[in-house]
């Protein structure tokens, strides 16, 4: 959702947003999943393992100069030539809404961003008859703002959502409830600017972290070495000054849900690193190098919130396959506090 909010915040073409509102059965991806079909062609997202983004696109050109809304239904069981399948492994029914970009609809989509950006969640509550939207409202949880909507579907947001899943919540005759709740992307902060950091940095980037690079080397630490770090910090740990979000200066605000890799290859900086993070309640903290080194760095026992030697154990050889088994252990820990929340 992020490159959708992205494309919406910079293009100036006529768009309609395509949602997965509910599945029955098994699918590629979920409801929530979005896709925006833009005028000029150029489409952002995906809904399916290429099954019916073709037939989408054809479907929304009649919806660019309207503000109607329409609800598509797929029956991906189907796996003959005339399915919309056609053998590819899913086995669910999907019901879509596609939605213009109406310049209301883009000024909410757009404080949402702005929202995500500050990493704050946003609850998005649509009510929805037959082919048109009652009322759509956004919640935020952490400041108690609502907009585009009415107070009931804030109340709704408090008492009925409790983290359930997204989807179709509620079910009134002919008025359906949806909700779905967006996230800001994971962080993760990457202490250590070597050659070695530059495949974990992209890797993860594309992937849809956050990525948060800090090294005392302003040679190695900086935007021509690193294009896709959405932050940089340069300094030693403790001019770095983390987890103090009243100082200004160099300020890295560590956060309990942040992930934090430390690839330094500096014995003392990574000791630094390390008993820096002590009074942070970090998920995650991942450490390059062996399991002994990791010990003589703590100079006691390793707690669980620590992974020594980073990384799922896949054989990885050099820094392209260690970034991959890096980014496979972050994913992993990522989808289990999810379910966890959820």
């Amino acid at each position: 959702m992020h490159d959708i909010l992205h494309a919406v915040n910079t293009s100036t073409v006529k768009s309609v947003l395509a949602t997965i509102v509910h599945v029955e059965g098994s699918s590629y991806l979920k409801e929530g999943a979005s896709m925006l079909f833009q005028e000029n062609g150029e489409n952002i997202g995906m809904l399916s393992a290429g099954c019916v983004e073709a037939d989408l696109a054809e479907r929304v050109k009649e919806l660019f100069d309207t503000e109607h809304v329409l609800t598509v239904t797929y029956n991906l069981k189907e796996e003959g030539d005339a399915g919309w399948g056609q053998g590819a492994g899913c086995n669910g029914i999907l019901y879509i809404l596609l939605e213009p970009v109406t310049a209301r609809m883009k000024q909410n989509l757009l404080r949402v961003k702005r929202h995500l950006d500050n990493r704050n969640p946003v609850l998005h509550i649509k009510k929805l008859e037959k082919n048109f939207i009652q009322t759509t409202s956004f919640y935020v949880e952490k400041t108690g703002e609502t907009f585009g909507g009415n107070s009931d579907e804030s109340s709704f947001a408090t008492d009925d959502w409790n983290g359930r899943k997204s989807g179709i919540q509620l079910l009134n005759c002919s008025l359906l409830t949806y909700a779905h709740l967006y996230k800001p992307k994971p962080r993760l902060v990457i202490w250590g600017a070597g050659v070695d950091a530059k495949y974990l940095v992209s890797l993860a980037a594309i992937t849809g972290f956050s990525v948060t690079l800090c090294d005392w080397r302003p040679a190695l630490c900086n935007k021509e070495h690193f294009p896709l770090a959405e932050e940089i910090h340069i300094g030693f740990p403790e001019e770095i000054h983390i987890g103090f979000p009243e100082e200004v200066d160099k300020q890295l605000s560590i956060q309990s849900d942040d992930f934090v890799v430390i690839m330094t290859h500096n014995f003392y900086r990574d000791q630094e690193i390390l008993s820096l993070l002590k009074s942070n309640p970090v998920k995650y903290i991942g450490v390059l190098g062996s399991k002994k080194r990791t010990l003589r760095l703590l100079n006691t026992d390793i707690s669980s919130r620590i992974h020594s030697p980073v990384g799922l154990s896949i054989g990885a050889v050099g820094p392209q396959e260690i970034a991959v088994s890096i980014l496979a252990e972050l994913i992993q820990n990522l989808r289990m506090y999810d379910e966890k929340k959820g």
